[in-house]
């Protein structure tokens, strides 16, 4: 929280709730998933990490519009995201033996090892945060930010 803020002091104005939001957001993304301005993950675009993770299941084929759903985008936006990924080897898309119109997308060996790699990096970068921090601090942190998350949702 701001040093001018207090603990019991209610944030009444929208400039004091929003310095809290702006302090929240560098202390997290400058100070703990960045360092010295590098990535702390795959040094991949983060809409392709998006795209990636919207397979379910990385061995499954699944239509775009399943995709879009899963990475909760539009299905134009996520039409972009697989021919990027296609263009960078990651993913191909097939066409349903049953019905030609049908478009599939799979992803290709390369975007299986990427995807893998990546859910490995950032575990183990979010183990080398959480070992940071004591056991009671980890559990209020994870508490607040799914109360937070949960907040949130009720504005959409």
């Amino acid at each position: 929280m701001h040093k001018k803020l207090k603990k019991s002091k209610k944030l009444e104005s929208l400039d004091e709730k929003m310095l809290v939001i702006k302090d929240f957001i560098h202390v997290f993304y400058n100070e703990t998933l960045f360092k010295n301005g590098k990535k702390m993950a795959a040094d991949l675009p983060s809409s392709f990490i998006k795209a990636l993770f919207a397979f379910s299941d990385p061995d499954s084929e699944v239509p775009i519009g399943e995709l879009g759903k899963n990475a909760r985008v539009k299905s134009s936006t996520m039409t972009d995201m697989v021919d990027r990924l296609e263009q960078a080897g990651f993913a191909e898309r097939v066409r349903s033996d049953g019905d030609r119109r049908v478009v599939n997308v799979r992803l290709t060996e390369k975007g299986k090892k990427i995807r893998q790699d990546f859910s490995q990096m950032r575990r183990q970068e979010f183990q080398a945060l959480f070992s940071k921090l004591q056991e009671e601090d980890t559990l209020h942190l994870i508490f607040h930010l799914d109360e937070a998350a949960k907040i949130l949702k009720k504005i959409h």
